[in-house]
């Protein structure tokens, strides 16, 4: 099985830059530029994903909106993280690869039991968060949602004791390669994945 970023050389989609925009601007030297969330989007359609199960929160509205424009995946809204966790792990059983959307800090940590779950038992379930803007991270305050510590890397330290992969996205010119890679590592050694982008 070819990695996607063998797929995506062979499909020309090496040429897609990420913008920060809703994709309308032109990155000199792609041919087409479209946002984190409809690359992410497109993504997870291409992998099998056509049913993601999301909380909504305000570290990842912006996520949910640029998700919701892709017709071809439909988010399925739970009433709270570990029920989205379970969800996309009932999901990934039958389908073979599922996804969960959460916010970031109280939101991200509510999922992790169902994510041990999906990584005891081999599920390449697509985790995916919000993440505090990325200025907060050399601050060294405490903001909301979070366990109450300016320390802004727990959710990221208690992912990956339970992922395979676990990415922070800070810089929208490394998106692409991070994305990739993590989905990469889910679907060829069959465990959950993390990601996790910032706000800006």
């Amino acid at each position: 099985m070819d990695t996607l970023a063998e797929e995506a050389s062979k499909s020309g989609m090496e040429n897609i830059a990420i913008s920060s925009s809703s994709g309308n601007g032109q990155s000199s030297g792609c041919r087409r530029c479209v946002s984190l969330g409809k690359f992410l989007a497109g993504r997870l359609v291409e992998i099998g994903v056509s049913h993601a199960f999301a909380v909504p929160g305000d570290f990842n509205l912006t996520l949910l909106d640029e998700l919701l424009t892709n017709t071809d995946l439909k988010m399925i809204w739970t009433t709270n993280e570990l029920n989205a966790g379970y969800a996309a792990d009932g999901f990934c059983r039958r389908q073979g690869v599922g996804a969960a959307v959460v916010t970031y800090g109280v939101g991200g940590l509510s999922l992790i039991n169902a994510v041990a779950g999906c990584y005891s038992e081999d599920l390449p379930v697509i985790l995916i968060s919000g993440g505090p803007n990325s200025n907060d991270f050399a601050a060294n305050h405490t903001i909301h949602h979070t366990i109450g510590l300016p320390d802004l890397g727990e959710q990221y330290r208690a992912f990956k004791e339970f992922t395979c992969a676990a990415v922070v996205i800070q810089h929208l010119s490394e998106a692409h390669h991070q994305i990739d890679y993590a989905i990469s590592e889910a679907l060829v050694s069959k465990e959950t994945i993390k990601i996790t982008y910032t706000v800006d």
